[in-house]
């Protein structure tokens, strides 16, 4: 089997629809879901924006029978407004076809050379371990691969995945624990885009979790959630059929003391959601906001994205508070997730 590694041409309806289709390979595989965008979604995902920009190789195969198959894909992902020093860097096989070197030149032939053409010292890349496999192993692949590139491990996070739908006597029971420590402050819901009014103290919040992630030794710096990135990040979303369940902790002086995000896709065929962010500030922790946000969002999935059989979050392993919140809903354990960074000399 012959492989071509080039750039990917967004410009082909045919390869686009073979890259979603890998796209949907790869989640069915490592989250057990996916997501089912369109053709003009999924090349909306891969436009630029003024805060990134990417550059995007695939693997073809030529095969035995004939014809050329798209088996697998790179990333070299570029931030245009903070972290301007650092490069990340990602590179994916569909699974029927690992094992045979695809990985390694996607590597070689796209991502080192677009890693010296960018000029940026800091690479990044994250790559996944089995639960129970040892992180610094050199026999897992993600570590051969990050060798080569000339990057070591600096945070370990977990995935876990949450089966829906969730049962409301589970969902009752775990507003009622919350309710004991939430005193004055409530939770309200959003629909559709962010409040006009609420824009910039939202920014605030997304900045703040950056701030706040447990990340070890990883080097980055939070962005500034300003409002127009808020709305290009919201017009990206529509473009792509996804929407955000919103819920937002008021604090007994009606300022903003905690927010938590799942994205879905409106397509009947998706079966996989994102639990994004969750978030409660410094000074109104202690009241159980971070369980009292997750149920008013996962309250909402029943409703909002029915076809969902998954709900799909990340928690740094030194982040105990929101790992516990996440096992009292079901969500469990599917793989680790490196971390990666340094400064190679390429």
């Amino acid at each position: 089997m012959h492989v071509t590694i080039r750039p990917l041409d967004p410009t082909s309806d045919a390869e686009l629809d073979q890259y979603a289709a890998l796209e949907r390979a790869l989640d069915d595989h490592t989250f057990g879901g996916s997501q089912a965008l369109t053709r003009e979604q999924t090349r909306a995902a891969l436009t630029d924006s003024p805060y990134w920009s990417t550059r995007r190789w695939v693997a073809i195969a030529e095969t035995i029978e004939g014809g050329e198959s798209l088996v697998g894909r790179a990333a070299a992902f570029v931030p245009l407004q903070e972290n301007l020093e650092t490069i990340s860097v990602g590179a994916a096989v569909h699974p029927a076809f690992r094992g045979r070197g695809i990985a390694t030149a996607l590597v070689e032939e796209a991502l080192l050379p677009a890693i010296r053409e960018s000029g940026r010292p800091l690479v990044e890349a994250y790559g996944e371990i089995p639960a129970d496999g040892d992180a610094d192993s050199p026999d897992e692949p993600v570590n051969r691969l990050a060798a080569r590139v000339g990057i070591t491990r600096k945070n370990l996070a977990v995935c876990r995945a949450l089966p829906l739908p969730l049962e409301e006597s589970l969902l009752d029971a775990l507003q009622a624990e919350a309710e004991e420590k939430l005193g004055e402050y409530r939770v309200e819901l959003w629909d559709g885009d962010i409040p006009e009014e609420h824009l910039a103290a939202y920014g605030l919040l997304l900045r703040q979790l950056e701030l706040d992630e447990p990340d070890e030794d990883v080097e980055h710096e939070a962005p500034d959630y300003t409002p127009e990135r808020l709305r290009e990040s919201e017009r990206r979303m529509k473009e792509q059929g996804t929407a955000r369940i919103i819920a937002v902790a008021v604090a007994p002086d009606g300022s903003f003391a905690g927010n938590s995000e799942v994205h879905v896709h409106d397509s009947p065929e998706t079966t996989l959601g994102w639990q994004e962010n969750t978030l409660v500030m410094p000074e109104h922790r202690g009241h159980r906001l971070g369980l009292a946000l997750k149920v008013a969002t996962h309250r909402q999935l029943r409703e909002r994205a029915p076809q969902l059989r998954s709900v799909v979050t990340w928690n740094s392993h030194v982040n105990p508070w929101m790992i516990g919140i996440n096992e009292k809903l079901g969500y469990r354990i599917l793989f680790r997730e490196l971390v990666l960074q340094g400064r190679p000399e390429l």
